[in-house]
């Protein structure tokens, strides 16, 4: 068993940027970068494994061989329960809801997606929306979009580096330009489009919206606020989110830090500011900005030296 480097799947859209090439170690042949999908097990996508005796295998045929790896919690998803991304908002993403479960599997034959967002990096007043400023019917909503007046519906949330937003499913969304975000979500790609600010792709159309299946996923009371959910665990170590889906930490080392991997769950490790090492069993991986390490379930004690902030995301 040992630390399981990965490499990460790339995607460009419309609104991406150039700093995870420029800075965050991540290549691609296209100019820009809209999405670094970190650990990917996904139809549209996977990671690869870069060292050891796994090397050059996807993250799936890994798991298929050691199934151990996964853990007894997450063993319990009928999918690989996780999709963690780097997302580079070079310009503002579209208003988005994504629905429930429940909804999912009955209108999609698909699981719904609630996500978390850090902040790893971001421009002077940036932040994003989540949430209604108040309570709004079905009809209202429908007329805010007619009217192209939706944003001034929608809380904003000025954000800083280092800030974590909980996105459960119903809740109306926009990560706005100048955004970097780390971001841990259920392993789905279901996303119902609101509102694009009259967009077109790059053939001149339109970008396709979803209104009729977004409304009655909305949940239109929901407002959520930066930090809500974190809690300090000791000085170095912050509880970001824990949800039936995932439990993220945020770890700042300075030297030496050793966490604990049990056979509940794997852990991924994701490297957001500076650069370090980490260990299993005595095995090495060097791990630099933007790096993220997939950990076996069962690992045990995981020595993390550096300099260095590293999320944490388990099942």
């Amino acid at each position: 068993m040992y630390p399981i480097q990965l490499i990460p799947v790339t995607k460009d859209y419309l609104w991406g940027g150039t700093r995870l090439k420029a800075r965050w170690n991540k290549q691609a042949s296209s100019a820009t970068i809209a999405e670094s999908w970190e650990l990917a097990c996904h139809p549209q996508g996977e990671s690869v494994v870069l060292n050891g005796e796994h090397a050059g295998k996807s993250l799936g045929a890994l798991l298929r061989e050691h199934p151990e790896y996964l853990g007894a919690r997450a063993a319990q998803f009928p999918y690989f329960p996780l999709l963690i991304k780097f997302i580079d908002a070079a310009q503002d993403l579209s208003v988005q809801v994504h629905p429930s479960d429940a909804y999912a599997l009955e209108h999609e034959g698909q699981f719904g997606k609630t996500e978390m967002w850090y902040v790893a990096d971001c421009e002077e007043g940036s932040g994003v929306y989540c949430g209604f400023k108040r309570p709004l019917s079905a009809q209202q909503v429908r007329e805010h979009l007619d009217n192209g007046t939706i944003e001034q519906a929608l809380h904003f949330l000025p954000l800083r580096k280092g800030d974590c937003v909980y996105i459960p499913s119903g809740t109306v969304h926009a990560i706005r330009g100048g955004m970097l975000v780390c971001e841990v979500q259920q392993n789905s790609s279901l996303t119902y489009r609101l509102y694009d600010y009259g967009r077109l792709d790059k053939d001149g159309k339109a970008r396709e919206l979803h209104v009729d299946r977004a409304i009655p996923v909305i949940c239109s009371d929901s407002v959520h606020r930066v930090n809500e959910t974190v809690r300090a665990i000791d000085d170095t170590t912050r509880e970001l989110v824990s949800c039936p889906y995932f439990t993220v930490y945020e770890h700042t080392v300075a030297g030496e830090k050793t966490i604990f991997v049990d056979a509940d769950s794997f852990v991924s490790l994701t490297v957001v500011d500076g650069e370090g090492s980490v260990f299993v069993d005595g095995v090495r991986s060097n791990s630099k900005l933007g790096h993220t390490v997939f950990i076996p379930a069962g690992a045990g004690e995981v020595l993390l030296r550096g300099a260095m902030t590293v999320i944490a995301a388990r099942v």
